[in-house]
């Protein structure tokens, strides 16, 4: 019977010894990448600075204007980038919002579109029901979104298609898009973090963040792929009362 428990314990030590090594890798990996992704856009955004600093009064109005667009774009995946290292920290302390909410559905994506398709949002369609609440943590709905149409607004072509309904049991959002979807390699690894596809830009983190947060408030996210062969994501959160 001892050597039986001195087996199992012997086991229980690999699988453990197992587990912090591949946790000790993910970090290692999640630092080296998180410095690249961080540094690529500080960099751009300093070189940029000083070269406003400097040499301003000189440049033509044409050369100041592409300077400032190519600062915004640069600032805007640093603070993109910046939230999610942030959204990890959170979801690895288990310090998740959990503060639900009745919020005016077609309202709040509206105002989403707006802000993460920018220019583009005319290629968004929504097909929203204009009285549709959901009743889910305002932080939380908003990330899962902005996640989802970014990366629906990055790798479809001219059209996004957001869908959102509710019956007596769940709530329904799709955010569809016409792009080429997720290779089939990819898609049992998609909401991990750091899946990637070969062509894909950011970090890898979105889609877990969105997964993560989606999970705290009850819910899931289902990728499929759209009969036109793009990618068609589906936010499921429980109907409750607000």
């Amino acid at each position: 019977m001892r050597g039986l428990r001195d087996l199992v314990r012997l086991v229980g030590l690999r699988r453990e010894v197992g587990r912090l090594r591949h946790e000790a890798e993910l970090k290692d990996g999640f630092i080296a990448l998180a410095s690249h992704e961080l540094r690529a856009p500080a960099a751009v955004v300093l070189g940029f600075s000083e070269t406003l600093a400097r040499r301003g009064r000189e440049l033509r109005r044409d050369d100041l204007a592409e300077l400032h667009a190519v600062l915004h774009e640069h600032s805007v995946r640093l603070n993109r980038v910046i939230d999610q290292l942030l959204d990890i920290s959170r979801l690895d302390a288990s310090v998740v919002p959990t503060e639900p909410a009745c919020l005016p559905v077609r309202a709040r994506l509206e105002d989403l579109v707006e802000s993460v398709a920018g220019e583009r949002a005319d290629e968004v369609e929504l097909n929203v029901p204009d009285d549709l609440d959901v009743v889910a943590d305002e932080t939380a709905f908003e990330r899962i979104v902005s996640n989802l149409v970014t990366n629906a607004i990055r790798y479809g072509r001219t059209h996004v298609e957001i869908r959102a309904d509710s019956d007596d049991r769940h709530f329904r959002l799709t955010v569809e898009d016409d792009g080429d979807g997720v290779a089939d390699e990819l898609v049992p690894f998609l909401f991990q973090r750091f899946a990637r596809g070969e062509h894909a830009s950011g970090a890898g983190l979105g889609l877990s963040i969105a997964q993560s947060y989606a999970q705290a408030n009850g819910g899931r996210i289902l990728y499929e792929p759209s009969r036109e062969g793009g990618a068609r994501f589906q936010l499921i959160l429980p109907s409750r009362a607000a």
